[in-house]
């Protein structure tokens, strides 16, 4: 009898001493769950394009470079060789920075005249260009925009570059710890490719180097293309933006609707352009540039959205919108309707609006070259042109427009034949317009 009580007592200390050892491992238990991680988002994230394919350097990009010696001026679009003397600001360091402002024009009395000029499309909050691209800290006004940049080569062993604020009354100035010697290197790599720009004053803010307007002085050799796109899946688009919940689909004279308790989306068969807009965030666009320039660009790439080269384009504070257009060749590229651009309103808690065409490049082949008539030319058809102060004009750059047979009515005719022709372009009082023959068109 009492070997039968030590042995109950036995089993139940190993019962006990098991049910410690198993709780603890339960409360101690860490699953890896990094390919049920990985897998389940293959699964969940819909993609229409490369995920993550675009930095924010390759969105957030110039205009255009000019490099001022003297009274020199050559320069060339923002193509793959700015890029790569532009990542010599990555992780460097602003070890000054000073306002400048004035009531009429900065004068900037201290550039020397070896200069590099580098025109943005539009207004870009400074802050997320130092620090989202280039991993610079600076204390720098939080809401200063800037569309130049202006680096001083020869002021001193280090480079300093001055933010040009639009209506050009206001700078600011940031001594860096790059070497000029650094610059004028990279520079001296791209001589060869730089073509002769003009200075051209338009009006009482364009006085000295640091704020002409500047324009290619006669574009030649100007590479043409011919293009066939595919098209983006409707489905794919509607997964990401409804997340997968019940919509409802009625069709209308062309256009398809699609909509469920917290969006709607309007989609152009004809014209194949989609439009979404989400009913939580009407009237809480985000105005801050700071703020929803960096939260469109994680939200179009983690979607593949950047299915080209769509860059930067324009800036609307007022009403939240931001526009990325598509380039070619380092220029921007036109056309009748919005196939050529993703435009985004970014809300108090996520995404408002999101506008797209839903073609993308597939096969892009040469087409010959074509010269266009000079900046001369271009500038004396604007002043004669009695439509036009040209006071207004903001800036005249060569880009593409992209083109059809048939117009831009037949969507098909755009998939199977498709040009970019090159042509000049025309930023005038806040718009963009093809110029052609003294007369101005818009895009």
């Amino acid at each position: 009898m009492r070997t039968k009580e030590i042995i109950k007592t036995i089993l139940l200390i190993l019962l006990v001493a098991s049910s410690m050892v198993l709780t603890f491992k339960i409360w101690n238990f860490s699953p890896d769950l990094t390919d049920a991680d990985t897998s389940s988002q293959d699964q969940t994230t819909k993609a229409i394009g490369p995920r993550f394919d675009h930095d924010f350097d390759e969105v957030i990009t110039p205009l255009q470079m000019i490099h001022v010696t003297g009274s020199k001026f050559n320069g060339l679009p923002a193509d793959k060789q700015v890029h790569e003397l532009l990542n010599e600001l990555q992780d460097q360091q602003i070890t000054k920075v000073e306002d400048i402002q004035n009531e009429q024009v900065i004068l900037l009395r201290e550039l020397s005249d070896n200069l590099l000029v580098l025109d943005y499309p539009t207004d870009t909050p400074l802050t997320v260009y130092l620090n989202d691209i280039f991993d610079i800290s600076a204390k720098v006004p939080e809401q200063f925009m800037f569309d130049r940049l202006v680096f001083d080569l020869d002021s001193r062993d280090d480079v300093v570059i001055y933010a040009l604020q639009e209506n050009r009354q206001r700078a600011i100035k940031l001594t860096t710890s790059i070497s000029t010697k650094t610059m004028k290197q990279k520079l001296q790599g791209m001589k060869q490719n730089l073509v002769p720009y003009t200075a051209v004053m338009t009006n009482r803010a364009t006085l000295n180097e640091a704020t002409y307007l500047y324009a290619p002085q006669k574009p030649k050799h100007i590479q043409s293309y011919r293009t066939i796109f595919n098209s983006i899946s409707i489905e794919d688009l509607n997964a990401i933006l409804f997340d997968d919940t019940p919509i409802v689909r009625t069709a209308n004279s062309g256009n398809m609707t699609y909509n469920n308790n917290t969006g709607v989306v309007n989609y152009d068969i004809e014209k194949q352009t989609y439009s979404y807009s989400n009913l939580s965030e009407d009237d809480l666009s985000m105005r801050n540039m700071t703020v929803s320039i960096p939260r469109t660009i994680d939200f179009i790439n983690k979607h593949g959205g950047f299915t080209d080269d769509f860059r930067l384009f324009q800036t609307n504070a007022k009403k939240g919108e931001i526009t990325y257009q598509m380039f070619q060749d380092g220029r921007p590229v036109f056309y009748d309707s919005p196939l050529n651009q993703i435009r985004m309103i970014w809300g108090e808690r996520g995404i408002s609006e999101y506008n797209r065409g839903l073609l993308k490049t597939n096969v892009t082949i040469d087409n010959g070259e074509k010269n266009l008539e000079s900046v001369e030319k271009v500038r004396a058809g604007l002043i004669e042109n009695n439509a036009v102060d040209f006071a207004h004009v903001q800036h005249m750059i060569v880009g593409y427009r992209m083109k059809t047979e048939s117009g831009p009515e037949s969507t098909q005719d755009v998939q199977n034949s498709s040009q970019f022709v090159p042509a000049w372009f025309i930023q005038y009082n806040h718009t963009w317009y093809e110029y052609e023959d003294g007369e101005l068109t818009a895009v």
